[in-house]
């Protein structure tokens, strides 16, 4: 899977640069609208993702895109604050615990400016960033390794709206599906739920083709720090709740 860059979790978009020989007039300014950096693609069911990129997980690890080609991986954005990501905290970590046995990487992704500020905090001494998804990680007993994307960079690339929203990439890098862990948020219908996350990792496993599809997305609205892009935080509107909802 081509990837997920960050610096300290922010997406580098790498621009040309053009050397000047020596003795030629120098090149003429570029329109004010060229010098604007070109905007991430949006990922699409289907695709891979374009850029070597890396991301770096709360204790300051790195897991670099191209070391998952190959690897069927499930990105998850995820929330420490949000009542809905709590609902199905417990079912996300019965299908990592499953799947992880089988070569499947979990990915959880912490966007919100709201739970790790807008840049990397600055630790004195032996003291690790990042207490507060510490502490929730280990009050609920949770497997998830959580990495943070401050900017949203990633979440903006994703066009991720909610906590959570899922992702998940076969084999070959590509997008096979986005959306609900399964359709039972508050969990009262286990023996007829929709289970898409599973059903979906359950064939990849067995080598069996998946047809990219999605479902729509049902959580909080991840809290950028910036102005988002038309439609990306209005979670009332795209299927996403805010918080408490």
């Amino acid at each position: 899977m081509k990837a997920l860059l960050t610096t300290s979790l922010s997406f580098c978009l790498a621009a040309p640069l053009f050397a000047q020989e020596g003795g030629k007039e120098p090149a003429k300014p570029a329109p004010a609208a060229a010098e604007k950096a070109e905007a991430p693609k949006k990922l699409q069911l289907g695709q891979r993702l374009n850029g070597e990129t890396t991301l770096l997980d709360i204790d300051g690890k790195p897991q670099n895109a191209h070391d998952l080609l190959g690897t069927i991986t499930v990105v998850n954005f995820y929330s420490i604050k949000c009542p809905i990501q709590a609902a199905w905290d417990t079912r996300l970590a019965l299908i990592q615990k499953d799947f992880e046995g089988q070569g499947v990487v979990f990915l959880h992704i912490d966007s919100n400016a709201t739970e790790i500020g807008e840049a990397p905090p600055k630790v004195e001494g032996d003291a690790k960033p990042y207490a507060n998804i510490r502490d929730h990680l280990k009050a609920k007993d949770l497997p998830f390794r959580v990495f943070v994307d401050h900017g949203n960079k990633i979440a903006d690339v994703f066009e991720a709206k909610t906590t959570p929203h899922v992702y998940v990439f076969g084999k070959d890098g590509r997008l096979v599906y986005k959306g609900l862990v399964d359709d039972d948020q508050k969990d009262r219908n286990a023996d007829n739920r929709q289970n898409h996350l599973r059903d979906v990792l359950g064939k990849l496993t067995k080598g069996e083709k998946v047809e990219p599809f999605a479902t729509k997305e049902e959580g909080c609205s991840i809290k950028r720090t910036k102005a988002a892009p038309a439609g990306a935080d209005k979670g009332d509107e795209r299927g996403g709740k805010k918080d408490g909802e």
